[in-house]
């Protein structure tokens, strides 16, 4: 089966809530709100950065850094759903995740790219529950791969951390021992004993979470190698963002004195704010948190240092965007199918089931 008849889709599209394009446009605009107050913020700061001339050698560093770190998330997944469906192939794991990729960062109000990559594998005959499951494992490895890299340079930086800094350290050691407790609830089939009769299609949404929680477990609980695998890679690249995050800085304050081992340790908490569901990356809300942040280790303005990453987020959304419309016939069969499984999880009824 090649990559192109399986992105194909015949199913008719369903038509767009208004209440889901008003919600949208209202997150799009509090998103440039809260951009256009750190922008007003830190404005002398901005003019200050422009009026000398930048390092564009540390930007071009960066972009092939933040670019193999998105390769990274590629690869992470690509491990995970071998465990599934062994056929699945290097080709359409980068195919689907540079087109998942710009869904999620540049295409507002747009299905997520998770379900645009969830309906792949359902094209591939493999069950929803299966390939939601997937996607829920990669989200929840990601976002733990942060909280191990901060708690590890929290434990390296504890001896020099002021009070407040501290206090985020244990918040990250509290998440990383919530994270592995909700993986070893979910891998012990703790949910399913809770709710055993609400596994199965038509249950309503608790039953959709228990299912896939479920199928998770019984999916990946005798493959923990590539769970360890997968969680590994979360970390490596979450390194190397915090690298690029570094970067950034460096190439807009020549002269700062934060460290990168402070980067390590404030980094992965500014980047974990970008799960905040609001269009373009959390735009905005990241800059200002990276602004506390980062002030509390002496950096010179975060929220410049975030507006200069997203320079290598849009920089590898341009990547992700020549593979969208290279491909924008197929892709456009799969959006279909992945508005689909959306409806069935926020109604609660999604069918355990492949295409047929």
């Amino acid at each position: 089966m090649s990559t192109v008849d399986t992105l194909e889709s015949a199913a008719e599209q369903p038509k767009k809530s208004y209440v889901g394009t008003f919600v949208n446009l209202g997150l799009i605009a509090l998103a440039f709100a809260l951009l256009a107050l750190v922008v007003h913020q830190n404005r002398a700061k901005i003019l200050e950065v422009f009026s000398r001339k930048l390092d564009l050698r540390l930007l071009l560093v960066g972009i092939v850094v933040f670019q193999f770190s998105v390769m990274l998330t590629f690869i992470r997944w690509y491990a995970l759903v071998r465990v599934i469906e062994p056929r699945f192939t290097l080709r359409s794991t980068f195919l689907l995740g540079f087109i998942g990729y710009v869904f999620n960062l540049v295409i507002p109000g747009a299905v997520g790219g998770d379900l645009i990559k969830a309906a792949y594998l359902v094209r591939m005959h493999i069950r929803k529950t299966q390939a939601v499951a997937s996607m829920v494992i990669d989200r929840i490895l990601g976002l733990m791969g942060l909280f191990v890299l901060a708690s590890i340079a929290g434990a390296a930086a504890w001896g020099l951390a002021t009070p407040e800094v501290r206090r985020l350290i244990l918040a990250a050691w509290i998440a990383t021992g919530v994270g592995f407790l909700l993986l070893g609830a979910i891998f012990g089939k703790v949910f399913s004993r809770l709710f055993p009769g609400s596994i199965g299609p038509r249950h309503g949404k608790l039953g959709t979470v228990v299912s896939e929680l479920d199928a998770m477990s019984t999916t990946y609980r005798s493959r923990l190698g590539v769970v360890a695998l997968a969680l590994g890679l979360s970390t490596v690249g979450h390194s190397l963002n915090v690298f690029a995050f570094y970067l950034m800085g460096r190439m807009l304050f020549p002269d700062m004195v934060t460290t990168l081992g402070q980067h390590f340790l404030m980094g992965p908490l500014t980047l974990f704010t970008m799960a905040v569901p609001l269009p373009f990356g959390a735009l905005g809300l990241s800059e200002g948190v990276a602004d506390q942040l980062l002030k509390l280790v002496g950096h010179p303005s975060g929220a410049l240092a975030m507006m200069a990453f997203r320079v290598l987020m849009y920089a590898c959304g341009l990547t992700g965007a020549i593979v969208y419309l290279a491909n924008l016939k197929e892709v456009r069969g799969l959006t279909t199918a992945a508005q689909e499984i959306e409806h069935e999880l926020i109604e609660g009824d999604l069918e355990d089931e492949a295409a047929a």
